[in-house]
């Protein structure tokens, strides 16, 4: 690395004081923002614009939905001669449910940092507020944009990133501070929720044999994915992300025992590879169908798309070449903060990410701390990975968006 480079890493490094970031990720954790609560992410939100704007950072709140903002923060590049880069984290946890630690007064004991939201996902959505920060400290000059897109409603439907995509800020490549343990995950799977609608005809109990059960149909259809759908999904492979998956995750049909049961509704969640699409998906269950219904004419379905996951963007599968310059930037920024090479792989779960690469044609590629117990009962970031995430999205901002000083 030029020696101009090294001294603007370490101007910048210099300008974070020790444990700022642990100490925000505890305040962010300790603001309820999920589902269950009225005001959803407006407290955290508010409290992050406040937080930025004290530091002298550009912040603003834009409307997404009634009450509920995402806060655009930026620092502005001078000639636009770099690539602008954009830092996407959501502001929003999934509730706490049964926790075995108290989710919202967040405690440091033996390197973790435990509450709900601490991995997923204010410990990067922190380190990314904090690597601004202190690129606004050092005061360097940017050539292009560093913006951060703290968003509401990832772990729903995606409200917050579809605003983003629709009305801007608008930046030539993203990182999305999702929990990776370090690790690079350039891309992922798309996500599809479904519904089977499975019709039958009611009859009373006692006479069992002049109806139609849904719920015997319904074993019926489960036991034809599980013999020859799985099998067929077991053969497809991918070159960028982990195979398709299948999961049936809720059945629900029936009134009571005495009566046959005249529907049933199997909800199936699909994790679907670059190399199929939509209608691919779709025809494997129509697929399943005529095979039932061959043994059993009777048999009557419907597939439906689950709309409750996503606002108007269909979840698509996220794929950025490892030869982008993103990606090795990233590589590059987390040898210099760790020492070592940085793992390159894929994501098991979906992100907003895809919705950059996808919808606004911005490469998104996710990076972010490590920790354990996204959405069970006990959650926790790792400290040390909080520093190094700060250091490393603030050195990626050097490389990407370069600098005049």
């Amino acid at each position: 690395m030029p020696r101009k480079a090294k001294d603007l890493d370490e101007r910048v490094r210099r300008k974070l004081r020790k444990g700022e970031v642990e100490a925000l990720v505890k305040k962010l954790v300790s603001l309820e923002s999920h589902c269950d609560v009225p005001t959803r992410e407006k407290e955290v939100a508010e409290f992050l614009k406040n937080f930025l704007e004290d530091e002298g950072v550009n912040a603003r709140l834009r409307k997404v939905e009634r009450g509920r903002p995402n806060v655009i923060a930026t620092v502005k590049g001078t000639t636009g001669a770099g690539r602008s880069l954009m830092l996407n984290g959501h502001t929003d946890t999934v509730p706490a449910y049964t926790m075995d630690i108290k989710p919202f007064s967040p405690r440091v004991t033996g390197g973790r940092l435990y509450g709900r939201g601490a991995l997923d996902m204010k410990g990067g959505l922190g380190a990314m507020a904090m690597a601004l920060v202190a690129v606004h400290r050092a005061r360097v000059d940017l050539q292009s944009d560093l913006v951060l897109a703290a968003v509401v409603g990832e772990e729903l439907r995606s409200e917050g990133t579809e605003d983003i995509v629709v009305r801007g800020p608008k930046t030539d490549s993203a990182i999305v501070g999702e929990p990776t343990g370090l690790e690079i995950h350039a891309s992922h799977r798309g996500l599809e929720w479904l519904q089977v609608h499975i019709s039958g005809r009611a009859a009373h109990g006692g006479q069992a044999s002049r109806g139609v059960n849904a719920i015997a149909m319904a074993a019926r259809f489960i036991s034809a994915v599980d013999d020859e759908l799985m099998p067929r999904l077991a053969r497809r492979k991918s070159r960028s992300t982990l195979p398709p998956t299948l999961n049936i995750g809720a059945i629900s049909g029936g009134q009571q025992p005495s009566s046959v049961a005249d529907r049933c509704v199997v909800t199936i969640d699909r994790r679907w590879i670059p190399e199929e699409s939509l209608d691919t998906v779709f025809q494997d269950f129509y697929d399943i169908f005529d095979s039932v219904k061959r043994d059993h004419p009777e048999f009557r379905a419907k597939l439906k798309r689950d709309m409750t996951n996503m606002k108007t963007m269909t979840h698509v599968p996220n794929v950025v070449e490892r030869s982008h310059p993103l990606v090795k930037a990233l590589q590059a920024s987390v040898a210099q903060e760790t020492g070592r090479r940085a793992k390159t792989t894929t994501f098991w779960g979906w992100t907003d990410a895809a919705l950059l690469t996808h919808f606004a044609k911005t490469p998104a590629v996710v990076f972010g701390p490590g920790g354990s117990g996204a959405h069970s009962r006990t959650e926790y970031v790792r400290t040390s990975d909080l520093s190094i995430c700060t250091r490393v999205y603030a050195a990626t901002a050097l490389r990407t968006c370069k600098t005049d000083a």
